[in-house]
């Protein structure tokens, strides 16, 4: 009997899925369990959620929203996905302050894979946690506050299954986009720090042939961004904004839960046929970068829909791509044609990772563990944390063994 898939329908979970309602059934289930996984939304691309024991979903437990408005904070189930975070926060005034581009997945992945936003002054999403709660080996419960959360806040489940996590909050606030065309290359290239830096989140989207095909700059003002080195605003018909059912409203402020990301949450952004792959590049070395993948632009367009560049903040995250400097997120979407796909990374990777590039472990990568480790200094502090957290490797897997090694 065929296994479960995941949204981009790239790969079979091979363990058996469940959705505990509660999490005292997840901790019973963890306890009867020798080999045990948490599981998102599906959006991960590459197998870091996958078991050949039991997986474990946490899409039917109540979120249960506790907000502490003394200490800034909220507290909340890991399986709530984005956007219905962002409703419930903004009925108590309140946001957080950076969303990916789909809503539609689950806090407790975004947390634990790296997934990011775009913003000078943003960091990963992980940055916002201020405590977890995480069930570990024989179902027991235990509470990661202060300097460990360093090292447990993005672990992809290696140290057992995050129920809740407290997040820092702030008074909810605005944000308007506004799109442009094609931006010139030269002009990217003579002024990427001032792109970025040009709204509160900024997205820029190649094919690397030719210009810049457009970007998206996101503000937390109401007036508009009218210029962007050349490049011309697009500017769209109410009707047309009305007939797009996918992308959130452009021109006009709106919550952040909803502007932030590119997508509604009540929406379906595609099908799944694609594949993705990301690479987090240091800051110093992002033109480097942009000029060696320019140079590979005829063999990538071939089995690219676009890339998009974002920016990420520096954080003190052990297995953080962001660990130590600021970065250049470059996200690769691609036909969904592995065969196309698959003999690209190493040659791409050949490119970025002298560069200091670390890659996004919830997408595509031909990277394994020494490679991997030679960007996250505190690498075997996180492999003495994990060892401490789950001597058994109860919530190991394949992908942790060829990443994290045994």
């Amino acid at each position: 009997m065929p296994g479960e898939r995941n949204w981009a329908r790239n790969l079979e979970y091979t363990g058996r899925i469940e959705h505990p309602g509660s999490v005292e059934a997840l901790r019973e289930a963890v306890a009867g369990a020798s080999r045990v996984h948490a599981l998102g939304t599906r959006h991960a691309f590459s197998p870091c959620a996958d078991t050949d024991g039991l997986i474990l979903a946490q899409d039917r437990i109540d979120p249960d929203l506790v907000v502490d408005q003394d200490a800034g904070t909220a507290t909340v189930g890991a399986g709530i996905r984005l956007g219905d975070l962002g409703r419930l926060l903004a009925d108590e005034g309140l946001a957080i302050a950076n969303y990916p581009s789909l809503p539609h997945v689950s806090l407790g992945g975004t947390v634990a894979t790296a997934t990011h936003g775009s913003g000078d002054g943003l960091g990963m999403l992980a940055t916002l946690v201020r405590g977890m709660q995480v069930v570990g080996p024989g179902g027991e419960l235990r509470e990661i506050a202060g300097e460990d959360l360093a090292g447990a806040v993005m672990s992809y489940g290696a140290l057992g299954v995050v129920t809740r996590l407290t997040l820092a909050v702030e008074p909810a606030f605005d944000v308007r986009q506004d799109p442009f065309g094609a931006l010139r290359w030269s002009a990217l290239e003579e002024h990427l720090d001032e792109v970025f830096a040009s709204g509160y989140s900024v997205s820029v989207f190649t094919k690397w042939t030719g210009d810049a095909r457009n970007a998206l700059v996101k503000s937390r003002g109401a007036e508009p961004v009218t210029e962007l080195f050349g490049a011309e605003p697009v500017h769209r018909t109410p009707a047309e904004i009305e007939a797009d059912t996918k992308s959130t409203e452009v021109g006009a402020p709106g919550p952040s839960w909803d502007r932030l990301p590119h997508f509604r949450i009540a929406a379906v952004p595609s099908v799944g046929e694609e594949l993705q792959s990301e690479y987090f590049v240091p800051r110093a070395e992002a033109r480097a970068a942009l000029d060696a993948l320019r140079s590979m632009g005829a063999d990538i367009d071939e089995a690219l829909h676009v890339t998009e560049l974002r920016t990420v903040a520096a954080d003190r995250l052990w297995l953080s791509p962001a660990s130590g400097g600021d970065v250049l997120a470059i996200g690769f979407t691609w036909r969904d044609a592995p065969e196309l796909v698959m003999p690209l990374l190493p040659r791409i990777e050949e490119h970025l990772l002298p560069l200091g590039a670390r890659p996004h472990w919830a997408k595509l990568f031909h990277a394994r563990r020494d490679q991997v480790r030679e960007g996250l200094p505190r690498f075997d502090d996180f492999a003495a944390m994990r060892d401490a957290a789950d001597p058994d490797r109860v919530f190991g897997n394949p992908f942790l063994e060829e990443v994290l090694g045994a």
